[in-house]
C-alpha cells in the first residue's frame, strides 16, 4: 500500500545518461512520486536549493560537479534523504558515501522496483515510521530523543542526524547496556540488510559520535564492544 508520505513525495533524480534518467523518472512517476530531473551536478544543486525535494536519487559520475560533492554540499545545508545510484561498486566509494551522510547506496544495474522500495523505506524512516506502542521521548544523560519529530537534542540544542543515524541512535538509546551487532544495527534502517554493508555501521557510528559526544575520540555515550558491536552507556545522569 502506498502511504501518504510516498504519495506526497517529491524526488530529484540526478543521472547524466538521458535515457536512464527518463526511465527512472517515468517509473517513479508511475508509482505515484512527483519527479524532477537533472543531468549534471551543478544543475542538481540549482534545482535542489531552488525547491528542496523530499529525497534525492544521485549518481556519482556526473559532469561539472560529481555526485560526492553534490551530496557533501547538500549535507552542509539540509538532512534531505539521499540514495546513491551508481555503477561504482568499490567498498571505498560506498563507505565514502555513508561518511558524507547518505541514506542508502545502490549499484547499477539495479532493479527499478528495488529502487522504488528503497525510496519508500527511506521516506518512512525520515517521517518517523510507525509510532504505536513506543515512547515518544527518550532521555539519556544530556540527550533527548523526540521520536515523533525525528530530532535528538543535546543539552537543548538540536543535532543534525540523517534518517539512518537517527534509527541507529534510537535503537541504542532505547536499550542502554544492550550490545548490538553491526548487522542488528544495519537492520534498524535497511529492510534487506546483508553482510556486505556491515562496515558502513562503523561510518555511521563515527558520524553519530561527532554529534553526540563532547570528545568523539573518547566516547562516553556510544561505546564500542570489541568483537561484538556497539552499545549505549548505562547509568547516565542528566
Amino acid at each position: 500500500m502506498v502511504t501518504i508520505v510516498e504519495q506526497n513525495a517529491r524526488i530529484l533524480v540526478v543521472e547524466d545518461e538521458p535515457d536512464l534518467n527518463r526511465m527512472i523518472v517515468d517509473f517513479l512517476t508511475s508509482r505515484g512520486f512527483a519527479c524532477e530531473s537533472a543531468l549534471d551536478g551543478s544543475d542538481a544543486l540549482v534545482r535542489f536549493f531552488r525547491s528542496p525535494p523530499d529525497l534525492v536519487v544521485l549518481d556519482i559520475n556526473l559532469p561539472n560537479i560529481d555526485g560526492m560533492e553534490v551530496a557533501r554540499t547538500i549535507r552542509t545545508a539540509q538532512q534531505t534523504p539521499i540514495i546513491m545510484l551508481t555503477a561504482r561498486a568499490e567498498e571505498e566509494d560506498t563507505l565514502l558515501g555513508f561518511d558524507l551522510g547518505i541514506d542508502d547506496y545502490l549499484v547499477k544495474p539495479a532493479s527499478l522496483k528495488v529502487l522504488a522500495a528503497r525510496i519508500s523505506a527511506v521516506l518512512r524512516r525520515s517521517a518517523g515510521g510507525e509510532t504505536d506502542e513506543k515512547e515518544q521521548h527518550i532521555v539519556r544523560g544530556p540527550l533527548l530523543l523526540n521520536r515523533e519529530k525525528q530530532i535528538v537534542y543535546k543539552r537543548g540544542t538540536p543535532l543534525h542526524l540523517t534518517a539512518a543515524q537517527f534509527a541507529i541512535l534510537e535503537a541504542l538509546m532505547r536499550h542502554p547496556g544492550r550490545v548490538f551487532s553491526r548487522m542488528q544495527l544495519l537492520e534498524q534502517f535497511q529492510d534487506h540488510a546483508f553482510a556486505g554493508y556491515e562496515r558502513t555501521i562503523d561510518v555511521h557510528i563515527k558520524n553519530i559520535r561527532k554529534q553526540v559526544e563532547d570528545d568523539p575520540a573518547n566516547p562516553v555515550f556510544v561505546e564500542t564492544v570489541w568483537g561484538s558491536g556497539y552499545r549505549f552507556a548505562e547509568g547516565l545522569s542528566a
